[in-house]
């Protein structure tokens, strides 16, 4: 196993493949309590506004970073905001975060202090690549403003989750990788559902040069490692069946780099199966409602179960059978079916496969 996790990270001397630097501190990664509360991650409804439901800002009497909670039990989610509003109320919010961060010290301490959660409603708000690099930009003077406040200093574990959600849906997801490359920068901490959803934005529409940088920071973070993780793995597998095919995204796509990607695929297909071989199918079987309403239609309840966790599980559930059935439809028309017979007995063993279902081999087509 250890030659296995040694291929992640290392290709071949002879594969021209491009290297990105990580920066890091000798900071220790540790993982804090997470103080910033998000609603649902994973739903449809955002986090509720600190701004009032028609839009104004709050007076200087109720400032937005007033520790007391700045709601308004009538304010309206941003999501049913049209696109107008949502873009005031972020340059509003965005302006009153601005103005505190460039204050200095002193006259930093004549105001209220700011809570994490405006961070929270700024992403929440973005609608677009610019608006949310905008909020990460402000994420090192926040870090500084707050290092001296025990417990406080910089953002947690659930707003990094936030974060990477939202440059998926924005189709920024590299703005994500960038921010996690550079801790010593941002000090956000990287949760393992976190890098799982950061490889998943990165896997079909980024170089492979992103997605190994995304690997390479499960090391840095102190993370499971990607071969003793099933849904981390099977994304990874996923992004180097992509990378060898003609028309990949890969920023260099030369016969040198196609070998090295084949090589470390097949090394981590060893892993994939000695990792499925010793976990229980029915662990990762789908529910039939995983992406729809039909089970918790109120969203108390569905807030509830996204606090959890379930609702991301079952999502990562969803792209570990998605990216199987892509594995097992190329690898068996390139290495034959039967090498891996194992494949789909474990999908079937997970429910991923219809018992009436036909065989990939007369059904699917090799992917792109």
């Amino acid at each position: 196993m250890a030659s296995v996790r040694h291929c992640l990270f290392r290709f071949p001397r002879h594969a021209n493949i491009i290297r990105r630097s990580i920066h890091s501190s000798p900071i220790a990664w540790k993982k804090r309590p997470s103080k910033v509360e998000i609603e649902d991650l994973f739903s449809e409804e955002p986090a509720e506004d600190l701004l009032s439901s028609d839009g104004s800002a709050p007076s200087a009497n109720t400032a937005v970073g007033s520790t007391a909670s700045v709601k308004s039990n009538q304010s309206i989610p941003s999501k049913h905001l049209d696109s107008v509003t949502r873009h005031k109320r972020f340059d509003d919010l965005y302006e009153r975060v601005l103005a505190q961060t460039n204050m200095d010290a002193k006259d930093r301490q004549k105001v209220p202090p700011l809570r994490n959660s405006i961070y929270v409603h700024l992403v929440d708000l973005a609608q677009n690549e610019e608006e949310l690099g905008k909020v990460l930009a402000l994420v090192p003077k926040w870090k500084d403003m707050t290092r001296h406040q025990l417990g406080k200093g910089g953002l947690e574990e659930k707003w990094g989750e936030l974060v990477v959600s939202r440059a998926e849906s924005l189709s920024c997801a590299k703005l994500a990788l960038d921010m996690f490359s550079n801790h010593a920068k941002y000090q956000v901490p990287l949760s393992l559902p976190a890098a799982r959803h950061l490889l998943h934005a990165l896997h079909l529409k980024h170089s492979l040069e992103d997605v190994m940088t995304a690997v390479a920071l499960y090391r840095v973070y102190n993370l499971t490692p990607i071969a003793k993780d099933l849904v981390s793995l099977g994304l990874v597998c996923r992004a180097l069946v992509g990378s060898i095919q003609p028309n990949s995204p890969s920023t260099i796509h030369t016969k040198n780099n196609v070998q090295a990607s084949k090589e470390v695929l097949n090394a981590l297909i060893q892993s994939l199966r000695a990792l499925m071989s010793s976990t229980n199918p029915t662990s990762f079987s789908v529910s039939p409602h995983a992406r729809t309403r039909a089970l918790t239609p109120q969203f108390p309840e569905r807030q509830k179960k996204a606090r959890q966790g379930l609702a991301a599980v079952e999502k990562e559930k969803t792209w570990l059978k998605w990216c199987l059935r892509k594995l097992e439809v190329n690898l068996g028309r390139s290495e034959g079916f039967e090498k891996i017979a194992w494949l789909r007995q474990w999908r079937k063993a997970a429910g991923h496969v219809k018992a009436n279902q036909k065989s990939p081999s007369l059904t699917a087509t090799a992917l792109p």
